[in-house]
């Protein structure tokens, strides 16, 4: 698969496409809640991770719900969990789990990771061009802190926001997206940001 392009499709048949290790990062926050996806929630998000993990090979980034932590970490413990802070919305404080795995026992996280709690208001509004839209910076700010990862593959690209925070660093993206209406947000929001660069 080429790099820079968002690729529609079900991301674990695209991810047979990926040979092992072929990735540096993958870095995504996929569906948290059942009626987001097909058949039994954890047995989805169990293919999702193998495949993940097969395809990855230095770091696994997974933002996640805080209602799942627990079993998250019983049957998929990460190296680190790093915290989002959301802010105040709807009434209550919110925060997600960033959730670190190392996939190379040469390439060390805990050496690149410079803080454990990152302050991010979340999208509400106007601003927000999918239902599941998280901001750029905070994606910006995570990619950013581990080097040497020069290929990211995020397999629910959403809107495009991995895309968008890897142009900022100079990195290579690949993305994968089943509704073909984000793919199209996606990529008008990536055609806006070069001609953005440009000017």
């Amino acid at each position: 698969m080429k790099p820079n392009r968002i690729y529609q499709g079900d991301c674990l048949e695209l991810m047979k496409g990926l040979k092992d290790n072929s990735i540096d990062m993958v870095m995504t926050s996929p569906p948290f809640k059942q009626e987001d996806v097909q058949g039994d929630y954890w047995e989805f998000y169990d293919s999702f991770f193998k495949e993940c993990s097969r395809v990855c090979g230095k770091v696994l980034i997974i933002i996640h719900s805080a209602t799942k932590l627990n079993h998250l970490i019983r049957e998929y413990p990460p190296h680190r969990v790093l915290v989002w802070a959301k802010g105040f919305s709807h009434y209550s404080y919110r925060w997600n789990p960033i959730l670190v795995y190392q996939m190379d026992d040469g390439y060390k996280v805990n050496r690149r990771i410079w803080s454990d709690c990152y302050n991010a208001q979340s999208l509400v509004g106007d601003g927000k061009k999918h239902k599941y839209q998280d901001p750029v910076e905070l994606y910006k700010l995570i990619i950013g802190m581990f080097k040497e990862c020069d290929l990211v593959l995020d397999p629910f690209i959403g809107s495009g926001t991995t895309a968008l925070a890897c142009k900022r660093l100079n990195r290579k993206f690949i993305g994968f997206e089943i509704d073909p209406e984000s793919v199209k947000i996606a990529n008008r929001r990536l055609a806006q940001t070069q001609l953005h660069t440009e000017s």
